[in-house]
């Protein structure tokens, strides 16, 4: 016995000096870390703890943690919901980089849904998003351009870069219909614009495309929904984000201006082609070439005059978030300035510049009142302010539709040329040309200014009741939403002198130079008018949500009421009222179903006809989780999902209650039947059977991922459309009114299929090295499958020119060559085309029908339409110790645009560098390169919609570049931060196109709108 205690005594005095040995050397350290996932997305609200031990920390927005005083010999145990726990030893480390693998057991993602959220792993339907980080990697003024080549199925074409008016076109999936084609935008669950919302206060922007995910939203669903999330407070620590941006624009591409030689000497030959003789005498021509006499024979360089090399741009934001046990928060404040190119006269009483000055701000805040009622407030909005000069107008009837840049551009490329002096006369007024009552340089420094004042004030406050006291699982949940956006114009325009150059001879041989008015010109003061627009929307949201697990069941449900109403300006409320219901299944987390039904209604029609059901119907597998595919190891994840349901568009046109007749009384007319001169006039008969557009869409999926690291994502869709509002083509007039009184009725069919695929491919190499990359692209084509347009005759090649064809078809005639001679064209069949007879030089068209005879019967399908067939984007993210690079290319194919009239025939006072190299008889005969037919002063048939003109829109487009350097060490303490980072990002850097010319760019539709930018930035972000 004693010998026993004795041994124990022993042992026991053995473990004490070991244990008291190694606490000798293991000291205690600070520990810090940094954690994200696979995909370098850093992780929110990491659970980080000190292994038996009360020491514990999570990590701050920015994935960082810091713990104190811990053995250098510890473990610490990391867990994250949806990630594989780790447990990592320390040995003395102080810095840990840690990335989290997704549990692909759980998958316990959350993804944003309609009215809802749900969980990655159980989802059915054709849903992507994009997150904040990839978001802000583009300097873009615009949300929407920032999406551009990130999202599979989202096309966006950006048809002008002037600051406050750069409206980007989105369409989802292709074109659907010939009315209304733009996705609805919900913010935070609520109607609302995409275009001015600050990048810095969005946590995901998620696109949602087929029906089983659009179903829900019912009467408006048909075109697709994008669904922009932004931040809420989650650390417990404060978190204070500060940015700033400079950044400089300029445009990539801009229409080529010719000097006064190269004018002239495009102006003798026009002349010459038509038997006329010259303009310019050599003698003059030297003079231009050689400059040796600017007061007579000036080379104005209006571009230098008008335009600067490069505008301004900057960028401020202040973030804080945060919370504690009740309360969670998040406060954001932005402000962007942006500068137009113009160059505007200094000395002026007033600024007529191009520009725009944006205030931001949200306060999303959210309220733990008990243990089971939760309460939300957000309020955001913005002040926007646009300047820009009154140009051509004298009120402001223009300003929502058309921007004064439109007519300064236009007469710059159009009818205003270097051989105009100026820009001003010796008294300072302005010098123009006859005929030139608008001069740019007038249009823009002395017509005015005009300031438009957006505003927009968004507040939403909403409660969520747990009911676990009455069902296990069951909440409610109701939301109130109030916005008031107000437009405020004001316009202060005058008239200012228009003065022509005269030049007369002197009796000695010299000459005398002096200005005449222009007609009857005058200078007028400063004229002060204004005009306001408002509008106000309110929507009321009332949720029961029930989710539950039994067994190897899950059941979540969904019963959503919303009403809503919109006042624009004096006119009657828009109002949209309606039921919304989502039922999800889930077994053995395997096997999964939904069902979504949307019942809603809108006054656009008649009462009896107003509300629509729409049901949608989707399943998935989970196959990976099957026995069978236990031994496939380098599946990790193989899902197969498919749905079909039907959404509706209520969409349908500007003109509001087409079911009631549109009559009005009128005075005068041969007969006046009311007495008084009067008589009742009819504008558009009624249509009461109107209804809104029915949209029947399949999608078949599969998620795949493959070696823990590469994932890939396809979908094939269709989607038929029936029930399209269209006007009546086959009425003949003899119904005894004209055709454009009938009413639009439902009768068109468009049909739209197409696919789309998503690769992403992650790699954490070492601690120090991470690479991700994602390809996406869509195609998506449609058919117009009938249009009720009436048959052309059988000597027509092409017998229709919508049905049967895409949305958006360019037609014209098909070039087949220039005219050589004389003989040719007596050799080739007869072009009966608008302008002049055929002469050498001309387009020689392509005779379809045989006939031989060129007429509108040979009209054909010229390319493809408008909008992209194809459309993709290839992102490539590269971190590297405190390096990170990101580069994103995007682009289009299989799109046409018709380039032709203003700015690109040779028909006004400008020309272009491809006006040079015009077909003439010894250019042919040198061999020399032909890029434009024969030019002359007359109405020719070559400047009309031809194969010429339409141009392959296709491009390859850098769009992205960033490059940032994080600092989080004793270096940004010193500075009192947590971090900084610096970084330096580009947008639109270069363009690989198929365009001829590069007188503008691929996605402009007209070489006269304000071109898209370029942008170059550098920013610093401060984390505190």
């Amino acid at each position: 016995m004693k010998r026993k205690i004795f041994y124990l005594m022993k042992g026991f005095l053995l473990t004490f000096l070991c244990t008291f040995s190694l606490s000798m050397f293991a000291q205690n350290i600070n520990i810090k870390g940094n954690i994200t996932d696979t995909k370098g997305e850093v992780l929110i609200g990491v659970t980080i703890r000190v292994q038996n031990t009360p020491i514990g920390t999570i990590t701050d927005i920015d994935g960082n943690f810091t713990l104190s005083n811990v053995p250098s010999n510890a473990k610490l145990d990391v867990t994250y919901v949806g990630m594989l726990p780790q447990t990592i030893d320390l040995i003395g480390q102080s810095f840990l980089q840690i990335i989290m693998q997704e549990d692909s057991e759980t998958l316990d993602e959350l993804v944003v849904v309609g009215y809802g959220i749900q969980k990655k792993e159980t989802l059915t339907g054709a849903i992507t998003s994009v997150a904040t980080k990839e978001i802000k990697q583009s300097p873009a003024a615009n949300l929407a351009v920032t999406l551009t080549g990130r999202l599979p199925g989202l096309t966006t074409i950006q048809r002008s870069g002037e600051p406050g008016r750069d409206v980007t076109q989105m369409v989802i999936r292709g074109l659907g219909t010939v009315n209304s084609q733009s996705p609805i935008v919900l913010v935070d669950g609520i109607e609302r614009d995409l275009t001015y919302i600050d990048p810095n206060e969005v946590e995901t922007v998620t696109i949602l495309k087929d029906a089983s995910s659009t179903a829900i939203f019912g009467i408006r669903g048909a075109n697709g929904v994008i669904l922009v999330t932004t931040k809420r407070g989650v650390s417990e620590k404060p978190q204070i984000s500060v940015t700033a941006e400079v950044g400089f624009q300029d445009f990539p591409r801009f229409p080529s201006l010719l000097d006064s030689y190269n004018i002239a000497l495009i102006k003798n030959q026009m002349q010459r082609n038509d038997g006329l003789g010259d303009a310019y005498t050599q003698e003059m021509l030297d003079h231009f070439k050689n400059g040796d006499d600017p007061d007579r024979f000036p080379n104005t360089d209006w571009k230098n005059i008008l335009m600067k090399s490069h505008a301004p741009q900057q960028r401020y934001n202040l973030n804080i978030s945060g919370g504690g046990e009740r309360v969670n928060y998040f406060v954001n404040a932005g402000y962007l300035n942006q500068g137009g190119i113009f160059k505007v006269e200094s000395g002026l009483p007033y600024n007529p510049s191009f520009k725009l000055d944006r205030y931001n701000f949200r306060s999303n805040i959210d309220i733990q009142l008990n243990k089971t009622l939760k309460a939300m407030l957000n309020l955001g909005g913005y002040l926007e302010k646009q300047n820009m000069p009154a140009g051509i107008r004298e009120n402001l009837d223009f300003v929502s539709t058309e921007s004064p840049a439109l007519h300064i551009l236009a007469q710059l490329i159009v009818d205003q040329n270097a051989m105009i002096p100026g820009p001003v006369t010796p008294d300072g007024d302005v010098v123009t040309w006859q005929g030139g009552f608008y001069p740019p340089y007038g249009s823009l420094n002395r017509s005015g200014y005009i300031q438009q004042t957006r505003n927009n004030i968004m507040a939403t406050f909403g409660l969520e009741q747990d009911l676990n006291f009455l069902l296990k699982g069951l909440s409610a949940k109701a939301w109130m939403s109030f916005d008031a956006k107000t437009t405020n114009n004001l316009m202060a325009s005058k008239q200012y002198l228009k003065m022509v150059q005269v030049i007369e001879p002197t009796a000695d041989g010299g000459y005398t130079i002096s200005y005449r008015n222009m007609g009857d010109s005058k200078d007028t003061p400063l004229t002060l008018s204004g005009s306001r627009y408002f509008s106000t929307l309110t929507n009321f949201q009332g949720y029961l949500n029930y989710a539950n697990t039994f067994g190897d069941h899950t059941v979540t449900g969904l019963l959503l009421y919303q009403q809503q109403k919109n006042i624009i300006d004096h006119q009657l409320p828009y109002n949209l009222l309606g039921l919304s219901s989502r039922i999800t299944y889930a077994y053995q987390s395997r096997y999964f179903a939904e069902v979504n039904m949307g019942y809603n209604g809108s006054e656009q029609f008649k009462e009896g006809h107003r509300f629509g059901f729409f049901p949608a119907y989707s399943i998935g597998w989970l196959a990976s989780e099957e026995e069978f595919m236990k031994d496939v190891s380098f599946i990790d994840n193989l899902k197969i999902r498919a749905s079909y349901g039907k959404v509706g568009n209520d969409r349908i046109g500007s003109r509001r209650f087409l079911y009631l007749d549109d009559t009005q009384i009128s005075s005068g007319g041969y007969s006046s039947s009311l007495g008084l001169g009067q008589y009742v006039s009819t504008n558009l008969l009624k249509n009461e059977a109107l209804q809104w557009e029915v949209a029947k869409k399949f999608n078949i999926g599969v998620d795949l991922r493959l070696f823990k690291d590469f994932d890939i994502t396809f979908d094939y869709f269709t989607e038929k459309r029936d029930n399209i509002l269209r006007n009546r083509g086959t009425v003949p007039i003899l119904n005894g009114l004209p055709t454009s009184v009938l009413p639009p009725v439902n009768i068109g069919v468009i049909d739209n299929k197409g696919f789309e695929v998503e690769m992403t491919y992650r790699k954490q190499f070492n601690k120090d090295l991470f690479f991700l990359t994602k390809w996406n692209a869509t195609y998506a084509t449609n058919i117009q499958k009938f249009a009720d347009e009436p048959q052309l005759d059988e000597s027509y090649a092409y017998r229709y020119r919508e049905t049967g064809y895409r949305i958006g078809q360019n037609w014209g005639y098909i070039v087949e060559d220039y005219f050589k001679d004389a003989e040719d064209i007596a050799n080739s069949p007869v072009q009966r085309i608008p302008g002049h007879e055929s002469r050498p030089g001309d387009f020689k068209y392509k005779d379809i029908n045989k006939d031989n005879i060129v007429d509108e019967r040979d009209i054909a399908p010229i390319g493809y339409s408008t909008i992209p067939e194809i459309q993709f984007g290839v992102a490539f993210n590269v971190m590297y110790k405190k390096f990170d690079i990101s580069v994103l290319f995007q682009g289009v194919t299989n799109v046409s645009n018709y380039s032709g009239n203003w700015g690109v025939f040779a028909n006004g006072n400008n020309f272009r560098k491809r006006h040079t190299e015009s077909w003439t008889e010894e250019r042919v005969a040198n061999g020399e390169k032909i890029s434009y037919p024969r030019l002359t002063t007359q109405a020719n048939p070559n400047e009309i919609p031809n194969s010429f003109f339409i141009d392959d829109g296709s491009y390859i487009r850098l769009k992205n570049v960033e490059l940032g350097y994080t600092i989080d060490n004793d270096l940004a303490k010193r500075l009192g931060a947590n971090r900084i980072r610096f970084y330096a990002n580009g947008l639109n850097l270069f363009t690989w196109d198929r365009l001829p010319v590069k007188d503008f760019d691929a996605e402009m539709q007209s070489i006269t709108t304000y071109p898209i930018s370029r942008l170059i930035n550098f920013g610093v972000n401060f984390i505190f």
